[in-house]
């Protein structure tokens, strides 16, 4: 979870903002603060992933703060919350690399928002130390890591010879990234939707939303091993629009959340690789 502070001189706006958020498991508020100048020295000598920020602030405002933080190249991001809707605040904030404006009284849709977009430039932010190593392509199957007993059984194994089901599974692997449902199979295959339910599950062993996101979690996955996409635009590639989603429901089936998948997918790679090199003939 990334760490997150409140800079605002209302005590009560902070609370309404930690409510605001509440039950999202991505930002975890671990400080309040009600000056510009104390947030200032608290961001450059702890560096927290996010701040909120109100633009009127005693000792150092919210946009002078701003200006610092991109002067001095730090790394905290900021989304500026306001009871201005003026265009030269919202301006001016942009201008020094905030990720969000967002008015009072809080909307949370438009807090989500400006959080999912600072959370994807943290997930996509490279690792500390160096990584960017090429994954060979060769093979389709997914690494399996010790003490991972989540690992998801890839949709392409399935054996069925239904020719109904053949059809469904033929039809979501060329619609999955769609807004598909049963009914879109049971109109395929002109039976009822309780029936297509049914037949599917007997013939599968998942029930149709299982196997839709095993499809989507299964492509996604290797999508990460593959390719150099950034996550955010990964979810949306298998069919989901929601990133928060997307991530809790890869870390459920696989045991990683996306960015931590990618880096150990790496690591494992660059093992077995050395492992090969070892047995290699001199």
């Amino acid at each position: 979870m990334y760490q997150a502070i409140i800079i605002d001189d209302e005590k009560w706006v902070i609370k309404s903002l930690i409510a605001t958020i509440s039950n999202q498991n991505y930002f975890e508020i671990i400080g309040e603060f009600y000056d510009g100048s104390s947030a200032y020295s608290y961001i450059k000598a702890r560096k927290p992933d996010l701040a909120f920020i109100d633009v009127q602030l005693a000792g150092m405002n919210g946009l002078e703060l701003l200006q610092m933080a991109k002067q001095e190249k730090l790394p905290t991001l900021f989304i500026v919350i306001s009871g201005h809707a003026e265009f030269a605040y919202a301006q001016k904030a942009m201008f020094n690399n905030a990720v969000g404006y967002c008015l009072k009284p809080f909307s949370r849709s438009e807090l989500m928002d400006s959080m999912q977009k600072a959370y994807e430039i943290l997930e996509n932010r490279p690792a500390p130390s160096p990584s960017s190593v090429s994954v060979p392509q060769k093979q389709e199957a997914l690494p399996h890591f010790p003490g991972n007993e989540k690992n998801f059984l890839p949709p392409e194994q399935l054996a069925v010879e239904n020719k109904s089901v053949l059809s469904m599974l033929i039809y979501l692997k060329t619609h999955y990234t769609e807004d598909v449902s049963i009914q879109d199979l049971a109109d395929l295959t002109s039976v009822t939707p309780n029936y297509a339910s049914q037949l599917f599950k007997e013939e599968t062993g998942f029930t149709f939303s299982n196997y839709l996101t095993s499809l989507r979690i299964h492509q996604a996955a290797l999508l990460l091993l593959h390719t150099d996409m950034p996550i955010f635009l990964v979810a949306n590639q298998v069919g989901y629009r929601d990133y928060f989603y997307f991530a809790k429901v890869f870390k459920r089936l696989t045991g990683f959340t996306p960015s931590a998948y990618r880096n150990a997918s790496g690591s494992e790679d660059r093992k077995e690789n050395a492992h090969e090199d070892s047995e290699a003939p001199r």
